[in-house]
């Protein structure tokens, strides 16, 4: 399949383990024209194609490699039909304990590198493209021991409600999910919880997958999904 004939390429940034990875394997399951990217993904070469399917390497808290990877894209395609952000990293410490270096580091992935791709990859955009930001219950409510991540979480719920009305006008859907707790690696090593309260990983991933399906007019701008316990 031709991504430039067809113009149904989507993106899944943080496509190399947890939820990302997840939904770049259903979306290949449902045929969609679908890559990856993330740190640990495959090194892409200046002439070569991103094929379909794969995951391919890109440092996305790295201002330099997300520019050279939107660069490429660029080049090769003249649309995306729909991007997710996927990626962040978790951190969980009382506010005494966390160092203004973890702060910083916290919020160049889950923040800066989130605005960076979405300013970049946005001429790639047409009517009825969408962008799919993943937020969390820590993006509406607070929990202890978690101030950088609320505050992360907080920032791109309202990242994506400014975002969402600068594009209505052409047409592209910018969709925020809050999920529940989902297992994945943030989770390992955390007292107080239990995996089989947790929404497996592969049933958010197929479900977030099908976002990808919904025709044009179909707009749900944010999206709350919760484990059978609730919040945890």
């Amino acid at each position: 399949m031709s991504f430039e004939k067809e113009n149904k390429l989507i993106l899944v940034a943080g496509a190399g383990s947890g939820i990302g990875k997840s939904v770049l394997e259903n979306l290949n399951l449902l045929d969609q024209a679908a890559i990856g990217v993330s740190r640990t993904g495959t090194a892409w070469k200046p002439n070569g194609d991103f094929e379909r399917g794969k995951n391919f390497q890109c440092n996305l808290s790295r201002q330099s490699e997300v520019l050279e990877f939107v660069a490429a894209l660029k080049e090769r395609v003249s649309t995306l039909a729909g991007v997710y952000f996927t990626f962040g990293s978790g951190l969980f410490k009382p506010i005494e304990q966390i160092a203004l270096e973890e702060w910083n580091a916290h919020f160049v992935l889950n923040l800066n590198s989130l605005f960076l791709l979405t300013k970049e990859i946005l001429p790639l955009l047409k009517s009825g493209s969408f962008l799919c930001y993943l937020s969390s219950t820590a993006g509406y409510q607070g929990f202890s021991d978690s101030t950088a991540y609320c505050a992360s979480r907080h920032a791109i719920a309202g990242f994506a409600k400014a975002l969402r009305e600068e594009l209505k006008s052409k047409g592209i859907r910018v969709i925020t999910v809050y999920p529940g707790a989902v297992y994945t690696e943030v989770w390992k090593g955390r007292e107080g919880f239990e995996q089989d309260d947790m929404i497996p990983v592969d049933d958010f991933g197929k479900w977030l997958a099908t976002l990808s399906t919904l025709p044009d007019a179909v707009y749900p701008d944010e999206i709350r999904l919760l484990p059978r316990k609730g919040i945890l």
